[in-house]
Parts: structure tokens; C-alpha cells; sequence
């Protein structure tokens, strides 16, 4: 008979009065819950995940060439017709 193994279980351990905040996240194309148990811990992971989601968007747009993009947005602004004035 084949012997079986158990494999370990990710696993948490809390006290009963303790909370158990699950915040999901985006990591390496995956949605993940990541679990805490204190307010703090929670709110500084949240803080780090969206510095983070503000560099990665910033960077998005590294590969444009900006001049290029001026002098598009510059072209589009005087061939456009202004807003007449709204009147309230």
C-alpha cells in the first residue's frame, strides 16, 4: 500500500477576539486575498499596493514620445472650435 503524505496547508492562526480583515489584491496577473489582523498592518499593505499602482501607471506612458504628444494636443486645441460661454 502506498504511503500517503500530507502536504502543509497554508494556514492562520487567531485569537478568537482577534479580526481577520481580507483585502484582495492584483499580483502577477492574479487576483489574491491577502489576510490581516490588525487595522494598521491592513492600511499600510493598501498604502504600499497603491504607490505602487502609481508608479506602475506613470510608467505606462514611458515609451511616448512627449514632444510628439505636445505638439499633437497643441494642434488639436487651435483646430478645435471653442465652447461658446455658458450662460447659467
Amino acid at each position: 500500500m502506498a504511503e500517503r503524505r500530507r502536504q502543509a496547508v497554508p494556514s492562520l492562526l487567531v485569537q478568537g477576539n482577534q479580526p481577520l480583515i481580507g483585502i484582495p489584491f492584483a499580483e502577477e496577473g492574479h487576483e489574491v486575498v491577502r489576510y490581516f489582523t490588525g487595522e494598521e498592518e491592513a492600511d499600510r499593505a493598501v498604502a504600499d499596493q497603491e504607490v505602487q499602482d502609481a508608479l506602475r501607471l506613470a510608467g505606462a506612458w514611458s515609451h511616448l514620445d512627449w514632444e510628439a504628444m505636445v505638439e499633437a494636443l497643441d494642434r488639436i486645441r487651435h483646430e478645435s472650435t471653442p465652447t461658446p460661454p455658458i450662460e447659467l
